[in-house]
Formats: C-alpha cells, sequence, structure tokens
C-alpha cells in the first residue's frame, strides 16, 4: 500500500476514533509532525494529506489562495496560446451541458506530450478524473491542437503540472 493511502488510513482511523477534545489533538499532531496541512482559507477548517495541492473542503490552493492559473513551465506561455485552450475547454463543457469546472489540471508523466497528460476537473474541492484525458484528435479537437501548441512551445517535463481556471 502506497505512503499515502496508509497516512489517509491511519488518520482517519484516528480521527474517526476520536471525541471532540481529541480530534484537534490528532489534527495538530499530525500537522506538527509534517503529515497534514490546514487549509489557509479562513472559512475553511479542512485538514489534507501532506503532497495534496488542493484542499478537500473549499478546492483553494495549499498556500490558502482560490485556485489560479499555473503555467506549465518556468517559462512565460504566450497568451495566446493559454487563451485558446482555455476557449476550448470552455467550449467542451459548455458542450456537455451541467456544472461547469472552476478549473481543468494536467499533470504531465510522459506521453505524447500534453495530450498524454493525466487530467482532473476540479469542482469547488471535489475533483473528478477525466477518462483518458484530451488525447483522442478526432474527439477533442480543438483541446488537442491547444494542447499540442503548448507542447511545441515547450515540451513538458516530468511530473509538471498545469491548472487552467475555467470560472472568473
Amino acid at each position: 500500500m502506497p505512503d499515502r493511502d496508509v497516512l489517509r488510513t491511519v488518520i482517519g482511523r484516528l480521527i474517526a476514533n476520536a471525541d471532540a477534545e481529541t480530534a484537534p489533538l490528532v489534527h495538530g499532531a499530525a500537522c506538527a509532525a509534517g503529515y497534514l496541512w490546514r487549509c489557509g482559507n479562513t472559512d475553511c477548517a479542512a485538514h489534507n494529506l501532506r503532497g495534496q495541492r488542493y484542499c478537500d473542503g473549499c478546492g483553494w490552493g495549499s498556500k490558502g489562495k482560490p485556485v489560479g492559473d499555473l503555467t506549465p513551465s518556468n517559462c512565460i506561455v504566450p497568451k495566446r496560446k493559454w487563451s485558446a485552450l482555455r476557449r476550448a475547454l470552455v467550449a467542451h463543457f459548455a458542450q456537455l451541458g451541467g456544472q461547469m469546472p472552476d478549473a481543468v489540471v494536467f499533470d504531465y508523466e510522459g506521453g505524447p506530450g500534453w495530450r498524454g497528460a493525466e487530467v482532473k476537473a476540479m469542482y469547488g474541492g471535489r475533483s473528478e478524473p477525466i477518462v483518458g484525458g484530451f488525447s483522442d484528435r478526432d474527439e477533442h479537437g480543438d483541446i488537442a491542437a491547444a494542447l499540442d501548441g503548448l507542447t511545441r512551445f515547450e515540451k513538458p517535463g516530468y511530473c509538471e503540472h498545469m491548472r487552467v481556471v475555467l470560472s472568473y
């Protein structure tokens, strides 16, 4: 079992068996040991596992700020490439109907550029994986073209992370 799952299980069991007085002590000890971080959003009291980028309670970033765009490299991405990706994503989710995600997150772990990234749609504190991502050029033409444009600009590095905010 991966360390992350062990932490989630152990801390979850401790909290589940704690009463109102001991739960804050468990959270405090886990935070002091570096296993949890508390959301910096003053309206949220959620505790999250280390290494987790977004709060489970409100979806804000680990620094206690609302999520914003996170460009995919140390270089500045040309606005036209970023705008093309945002427009394509907004059009895709509008066509699906239903709730528009707050942001779409791409985690690159190898594959054909950004089209090979694992993709999640962020809805507040909830994230939903997009199975298969946007790798299929026939099914997701505009998004695939925009992702390929970013890849041509600069090939992503292993474990690189990109976030595109769709709602303002």
